[in-house]
């Protein structure tokens, strides 16, 4: 087996049958808004991957930086396409929106056939649910994971960006054996610290450094759990572009030589696009096209910087005029359907959520407020005080409009930055964040 490194969440995998599975592609252009792949994949080698007409794509879940449309173009969109056995029909939707129709969808934890048949996959479903473990209040599965057992012997395992624990890394050791090969997340996908704005330069590099040193302790001992020969760390590979280019120096992805020195360089495979490590020598090869290799803090959020001027999406839409869309009574259908949703879930919040609606030109357009356990919502004209939880999501309102419009996600458009949080206390509402996906006209 083979396993070359393209971007992010994306390998090309090498089976010993010859076959060709490609996972989470995404290496072409931003996603997510304002997500850069860094480092930047060069465009010799994404045409190398398009002309590979990979045998089958693995597709974890439906977040942008694993289901791109934009990178997917250009494949046969003939080519199987393998996936979990999720109990919605979201992530199957989404892939044939983009064109391609030959779908597997693989039960969990099932030992099952892939490709011509010789190489075997088993599927993890999300391991911690999307609200801390408990499934009564979420109703849909999320990320994924994959297993393969190569004909020869050689054991994989991928775990994308699903939250691993290291019982869960000692569960699938002791159940489906210590894998040769492991890739492991090793970063947050969040707006925390960048996006808090609350926060001074200072106490943002404190909740940094806070949240690295735990990611990384986390990235120790699940790779002790899990007792891999070699670790690939894999996903938050990214820097901001566009208007949220600045806060990439804030970002919380560990350096290599930090993970390294948590693990050892025996066991830690680094790999940058293009490099290729094989199971039979646990040796990479290295591609000389890679650049900003053994890259620091400085050198990734200058390349940041150089993206500054990129623009996102939603800053080409067009609002309709005030006469033809009525932002009160659109929010006001949000909140009530939002209501419905959490009544649905079981959920028992008690905070009040407010929506700053800015223009182009950041003046404020409108001030928007719901109630989490009842249904006062409507505009209003001042954030309240006092000791009752609060959060405050400031927005441009053309990116709103994408959001209720469910043209843009609002779980994924957290990670991007473009939305400036506020909290009190200054404490993360789990539920609350997860949950604020249904603040939509269509939900």
């Amino acid at each position: 087996m083979q396993v070359r490194y393209i971007a992010n969440a994306c390998f090309l995998i090498t089976l010993s049958t010859g076959e060709t599975l490609l996972t989470d592609p995404w290496f072409d252009g931003p996603c997510q808004q304002t997500w850069w792949n860094f480092p930047p994949v060069p465009e010799a080698l994404k045409a190398e991957v398009w002309a590979s007409k990979p045998d089958l794509i693995y597709i974890s879940h439906l977040h942008h930086d694993h289901l791109h449309p934009q990178t997917l173009a250009p494949f046969d969109h003939a080519t199987p396409v393998i996936i979990g056995k999720l109990n919605t029909p979201n992530l199957r939707n989404a892939i044939r929106a983009v064109g391609f129709a030959n779908i597997t969808e693989i039960p969990f934890e099932t030992r099952t056939p892939i490709g011509r048949g010789a190489c075997e996959a088993v599927i993890f479903k999300d391991f911690h649910g999307n609200t801390r473990g408990d499934e009564t209040q979420v109703d849909y599965d999320l990320d994924t994971s994959i297993y393969l057992y190569d004909p020869d012997g050689t054991r994989l395992f991928n775990a994308v960006d699903n939250t691993i624990l290291p019982p869960d890394a000692a569960r699938i050791a002791a159940e489906y054996g210590a894998p040769d090969i492991a890739m492991l997340p090793y970063a947050s996908a969040s707006l925390y610290p960048m996006g808090m704005g609350d926060y001074d330069d200072a106490a943002k590099t404190a909740a940094m450094q806070a949240l690295r040193e735990r990611t990384r302790g986390n990235f120790r001992e699940n790779v002790k759990a899990l007792g891999a020969k070699k670790v690939i760390p894999a996903g938050g590979e990214y820097v901001l572009g566009g208007q949220a280019a600045g806060l990439s120096r804030f970002l919380p992805q560990p350096l290599a030589s930090e993970l390294a020195a948590e693990v050892g360089t025996a066991v830690l495979a680094k790999l940058y696009p293009g490099d290729v490590l094989d199971s039979a020598t646990l040796a990479a090869t290295e591609d000389p096209r890679a650049t900003h290799r053994g890259f620091t803090d400085a050198e990734r959020a200058a390349y940041a910087l150089t993206l500054a001027d990129r623009a996102a999406s939603f800053s080409q839409t067009v609002l309709p005029s005030d006469l033809a869309f009525d932002w009160p009574r659109a929010l006001k259908k949000c909140a009530a359907n939002y209501a419905v949703r959490r009544a649905k879930m079981g959920l028992e919040l008690a905070a009040d959520i407010y929506l700053d609606l800015r223009r182009p030109d950041a003046s404020r357009a409108l001030l928007f407020k719901f109630a989490t356990d009842n249904d006062e919502a409507g505009v209003v004209s001042e954030i309240g005080q006092g000791d009752r939880a609060r959060l405050v999501y400031e927005m441009d309102e053309r990116l709103a409009f994408n959001l209720i419009t469910a043209l843009l996600s609002w779980n994924a458009m957290e990670a991007s930055a473009l939305i400036t949080l506020r909290r009190s206390p200054d404490q993360y509402m789990h539920d609350v964040h997860r949950s604020i996906v249904h603040f939509t006209l269509l939900s």
